[in-house]
């Protein structure tokens, strides 16, 4: 596929021919879920993004999908990931229109995350959310595919030392568990080839 050349369209053919592939819990991880929002800014496909307030308790200050925990009143996976979005972001389910589940991503914190991915409709109002919501940002697809923005970031906590995937994008490092939802929504996209 010619990344180049790659449209909206094209992203939203290949991740929905994914969407009928099922995933499972794997674990006794604490479940939540996320919204992975397409959208076209200034005539290329971008993803919508979120930088967490830096007084939350998980993943305070980091680049993030909108959602979070799965509560139990919540209908599904998908409902939760809608509810978080319209929490955090002020966008309505009307506003959004899911495409597929991708497959889990189990954090280092104890979380097991769904991402749904989708298209948020271009130019919606956003009404962050102060107390969770510290920035928004729509990130071109093109940063995620340019090897120029590929980084490696090294990460120790009690003691341990872990190198991870990350993605430069003007002044932010998405990295964790943001970046390898995002590597394996591309990973399917490119090749669908």
């Amino acid at each position: 596929m010619n990344t180049s050349k790659l449209t909206i369209d094209q992203i939203e053919t290949t991740l929905r021919s994914y969407s009928g592939q099922n995933h499972e819990a794997q674990g006794s991880s604490v479940p939540a879920a996320v919204s992975v929002l397409f959208n076209v800014t200034n005539g290329e496909p971008c993803v919508l993004m979120i930088k967490r307030a830096e007084t939350l308790r998980h993943h305070s200050g980091q680049w993030a999908f909108p959602g979070g925990r799965i509560e139990k009143s919540d209908d599904s996976p998908a409902h939760a990931a809608l509810r978080e979005t319209d929490e955090e972001l002020g966008i309505k389910s009307g506003d959004i229109e899911i495409w597929c589940q991708m497959p889990p991503v189990d954090t280092s914190t104890g979380f097991e995350v769904w991402p749904y991915a989708g298209r948020v409709t271009d130019g919606v109002n956003l009404t962050p959310e102060d107390a969770e919501v510290a920035d928004v940002v729509s990130v071109p697809v093109r940063v995620f595919i340019d090897d120029i923005s590929n980084r490696t970031i090294t990460i120790i906590r009690n003691s341990s030392t872990r190198k991870l995937n990350a993605y430069a994008y003007e002044d932010r490092i998405i990295w964790g568990t943001s970046a390898q939802i995002i590597a394996n929504t591309i990973e399917i996209i490119m090749n669908s080839a």
